[in-house]
């Protein structure tokens, strides 16, 4: 007999696979990895191994809560055998947060069991629900916050990550969806919004980052207007955690490296000096 899906993320971890993406500084003097996202893979051979399908079946079968869980726990026994130093971000439901007064005693007890410090990471707050328990979402960050992981709040812009979750989660990060940012360099419009989230993110004293660039003329401009957090394919794609322990750095991409070069302006003030790849110091 088959095991259903959800049984088998929940009661047997090894059929979720873990990926760690970069997120990068690029600026005129400081090219450094800063964090690795966390991310999930389905079962593998299946449909469900896309994480757009999986969590699109997860959150129709209101299972938010449990799964987030399983991933935080999958994650983070990865984490624990990669260098210390390593900032990690995890994503996690707004209505996980909202639902599950435990929550933070199960992050807390998890991370300490496996010797991790807290302040490590940050909380991607991730929502496709326009509702969730306000009060329970903001003493859950409260608590959080308290033991020292950062929040930041993923897809803004688009969807529930709109100016009323931007004001219930006060994030430290604004991780600005790949939807404004693909095309900027060509396209007024998309510049005005970009303006518009990083003038409310300077106001909050957050930082915001541009996922999802495609171009070097894009990044330029991104960069010319003051953004400095990237994470991108074309800097680097999602990696096994084989491949993070293998190196003591991550490399950007051949193609994303050719896209650096495309703009004479953008190498001066993107590219690593006197090395092909970025290291891996770490800014907190």
């Amino acid at each position: 007999m088959t095991t259903p899906l959800l049984d088998q993320i929940l009661y047997n971890p090894k059929t979720l696979s873990v990926r760690f993406q970069p997120i990068f500084r690029i600026s005129s003097d400081v090219h450094q990895i800063v964090s690795l996202e966390g991310l999930i893979r389905g079962p593998a051979r299946t449909h469900f191994e896309r994480a757009d399908i999986l969590f699109d079946y997860v959150r129709r079968k209101h299972a938010e809560t449990a799964v987030d869980r399983s991933c935080i726990a999958a994650i983070s026994k990865v984490v624990a055998d990669l260098p210390p130093d390593l900032h990690i971000n995890l994503n996690v439901h707004a209505s996980t947060l909202g639902q599950n007064p435990q929550f933070v005693d199960f992050f807390r007890h998890q991370m300490q069991n496996l010797c991790l410090d807290l302040d490590r990471f940050t909380l991607e707050i991730v929502e496709h629900s326009p509702a969730y328990n306000v009060p329970g979402l903001t003493c859950n960050l409260r608590a959080l916050r308290d033991l020292g992981v950062r929040i930041a709040l993923d897809d803004v812009g688009l969807g529930s990550s709109n100016y009323r979750m931007i004001l219930d989660c006060h994030p430290d990060f604004f991780k600005l969806d790949a939807f404004f940012v693909e095309g900027v360099s060509r396209d007024r419009e998309r510049r005005a919004v970009v303006k518009s989230i990083m003038c409310m993110a300077e106001e909050m004293k957050a930082t915001v980052v541009a996922e999802g660039v495609h171009s070097g003329e894009d990044m330029w401009v991104l960069t010319e207007m003051g953004i400095e957090l990237f994470q991108a394919h074309i800097l680097c794609p999602p990696l096994l955690p084989r491949e993070v322990r293998a190196k003591g750095f991550l490399p950007v991409q051949n193609a994303g490296r050719e896209l650096l070069r495309q703009t004479p302006s953008l190498v001066s003030r993107c590219a690593p000096r006197g090395a092909d790849s970025l290291s891996m110091k770490q800014s907190v």
